[in-house]
């Protein structure tokens, strides 16, 4: 495995990064035949939007690309939507209806649509009490909010509610929540270190103690995010693409305030794997084959500055490769996979860092055009190189930045 962050001073921030989430672009229109699009991996993954939510109450959407330098750029690249009146805390992307939620410090919601080139609130949720975690459905049919005073719901994509309830617990609250890989229940996290299991129509199944006065931060399932394939793409797979198979058994990926994590086959699992990262803060995301877990967090100093680190571990836990992040001082906000796994984005404080991942181990040419890379720092001289033209692209297209300048504001 092999990763290394692009250096890019146009990814600075005016303000601290919260929170992100990326999706791969689809088709701007439709074609006429068929009236509908077939989902092309090597393709749709290429292209994307990466979501952003700041400090300033500013949701960010900019365009990313892992092509090294042949792309057709939308006409607008970069949004900055504004409507939040205090720090964006959340921001989930519905790849299959290419929504946008975003939540704010105050539990205001907003779900974002694009039409005719700008992006305007399609649905507004203001129930005047915050909001410790919003999830779309695998399906991106329905979703899930989570209220730090017990309150759950579940409503459709179109914004009807299917069901509510008020979780009575006792001296705890729920920090987090996620829908099973089929979609057919929702499990909530607790500061009291218990399990929530309800079916999909809200009826109670059961109550797991995993690890009993440990606060859950986050959960996630090693499944895909979204069901994003049509009936016959599957037949279509690509080289170097890899996917689950149908039968795999998915890994739900536990992470509790003081970083420690568990990896269970089922929220039942009594013999769970426990990785201790050693960090603080961790934030986590599955790749998209689901066989390596990322895991971002910081280890304080005595100078009381942070020391962001990111681990990557398999699905039984083992710690695969680690790798420190660039800026230091902030502690990390948000992580999350893009690009079918070949970039990682992160936010420390006010800086955006994009990290290339191989999973593969790199090849000896590829790591000879990294140091020529690092020595050099700057693009024009590659082409000064005594090097065949082929070798010299190469080393280019390693200086091709994967976020885009933004080229005008909202």
């Amino acid at each position: 495995m092999h990763v290394h962050f692009e250096q890019n001073t146009s990814t600075r921030s005016e303000c601290t990064i919260h929170t992100l989430s990326w999706m791969g672009k689809v088709p701007e229109s439709l074609p006429e035949e068929d009236g509908g699009w077939k989902l092309n991996r090597s393709q749709y993954y290429s292209e994307g939007w990466l979501a952003s939510g700041n400090a300033k109450g500013i949701v960010g959407i900019t365009f990313t690309t892992s092509h090294c330098r042949k792309y057709d750029a939308p006409q607008r690249s970069n949004f900055n939507l504004r409507g939040h009146r205090s720090e964006v805390i959340l921001v989930r992307w519905n790849e299959p209806y290419q929504k946008l939620a975003t939540c704010d410090s105050q539990g205001v919601i907003f779900v974002w649509i694009k039409h005719e080139g700008r992006w305007s609130i399609e649905l507004i949720n203001d129930r005047n009490s915050q909001v410790t975690d919003f999830a779309w459905s695998h399906d991106g049919r329905m979703a899930l909010i989570c209220y730090c005073d017990g309150f759950v719901l579940v409503g459709s994509v179109a914004g009807q509610r299917y069901w509510s309830s008020m979780l009575n617990l006792d001296n705890t609250t729920i920090t987090c929540g996620v829908w099973s890989p089929d979609d057919q229940k929702v499990i909530f996290g607790t500061t009291g270190g218990q399990l929530i299991v309800m079916s999909s129509t809200g009826a109670m199944l059961t109550q797991v103690v995993i690890n009993d006065s440990m606060e859950i931060s986050t959960m996630a399932w090693s499944c895909e995010k979204f069901n994003m394939d049509e009936s016959d793409a599957k037949s279509n797979n690509t080289e170097n693409i890899s996917h689950p198979s149908e039968d795999s058994n998915h890994v739900l990926a536990i992470c509790f305030k003081y970083g420690a994590i568990y990896l269970m086959s089922n929220y039942d699992d009594i013999c769970p794997r426990v990785v201790h990262t050693l960090l603080t803060g961790l934030r986590m995301d599955w790749s998209n084959c689901g066989e390596i877990l990322a895991v971002g967090g910081f280890i304080r100093l005595p100078n009381l500055q942070c020391r962001n680190e990111l681990h990557f571990y398999s699905r039984d836990g083992r710690l695969l490769h680690w790798i420190s992040i660039p800026s230091q001082g902030k502690p990390l906000t948000a992580l999350c996979w893009g690009h079918n796994d070949k970039r990682l984005f992160l936010a420390s404080g006010f800086n955006l860092h994009v990290a290339w991942v191989t999973k593969q181990v790199a090849p000896l040419q590829f790591l000879c055009q990294r140091i020529i890379q690092d020595n050099i720092a700057q693009e024009r001289k590659v082409s000064k190189l005594p090097l065949p033209s082929r070798i010299r692209h190469s080393i280019q297209s390693l200086f091709s930045p994967t976020i885009k300048v933004p080229d005008s504001i909202i």
